[in-house]
């Protein structure tokens, strides 16, 4: 769901741009959750810039939370990897998600902005960079022996354990993608209800508190699922 009304579409129409979607090419380009993910995206790098440009030997404002961020997720992934090439081989993609997908969660709280999240396109679209990952991952470390991941422990199974092994890699692709949108978009439809039934100041607070809450527990989840699917395809023969 999109708010009533979004700044960033306001401003597009202002000047005769397609802001609300359509069938051309530069109306998809600039659909609202487009629009949101650009800005989504600016202000990572804008944060990201404002860390790094005068960095200090004693950290402090924006460079102190960037490197606590970022030493605190490298811890993480070698509790997850127990391998220090591993954890830095898989750093990018889920520091990425992490930062992307937090900014656009919280985006949402915002009156007049939405989270891009909330759309299905976008998370679809995230969790494509996942799973082509994890796959590449596995024939990186693993060569075409990857393919017997899909066979199970012996041969004469393949013809059982190939249906289901496709089947749970639909299921992932589903639960990466829709678990994000739907608890996205299901907080964007509740709070506009409740901006729109009983008013924009307090009644919509309660929801708010608890949608902060959902926006960084689902941008953990998504990088914890990532980061469990990439450790599986580059772990061993005993995984």
């Amino acid at each position: 769901m999109e708010h009533p009304l979004l700044f960033l579409s306001i401003l597009l129409d202002a000047i005769g741009l397609p802001a609300h979607g359509g069938e051309g090419v530069l109306a998809k380009v600039l659909a609202p959750h487009m629009q949101y993910s650009y800005l989504a995206m600016i202000l990572c790098i804008v944060l990201a810039k404002a860390a790094t440009s005068r960095m200090e030997m004693i950290p402090t404002g924006m460079q102190n939370v960037m490197e606590a961020f970022v030493g605190g997720l490298d811890d993480f992934l070698y509790d997850q990897t127990h391998d220090r090439k591993k954890a830095m081989i898989i750093f990018p993609m889920i520091a990425t998600f992490a930062y992307l997908i937090l900014i656009s969660n919280y985006m949402g709280l915002i009156p007049g902005f939405m989270s891009p999240t909330a759309n299905l396109n976008v998370t679809l679209g995230l969790t494509a960079v996942s799973i082509f990952t994890y796959h590449a991952l596995g024939f990186r470390f693993h060569g075409i022996k990857y393919l017997k991941h899909f066979m199970g422990p012996v041969p004469a199974m393949a013809p059982i354990m190939i249906p289901i092994e496709i089947f749970s890699h639909i299921g992932r692709i589903l639960s990466l993608s829709i678990r994000l949108f739907g608890n996205m978009v299901s907080k964007e439809i509740l709070l506009g209800l409740l901006f729109m039934l009983a008013g924009p100041y307090l009644a919509p607070l309660p929801i708010m508190i608890l949608g902060c809450l959902v926006c960084l527990i689902q941008t953990f989840i998504f990088m914890m699922l990532s980061i469990v699917y990439s450790v599986e395809a580059m772990g061993g023969e005993e995984h």
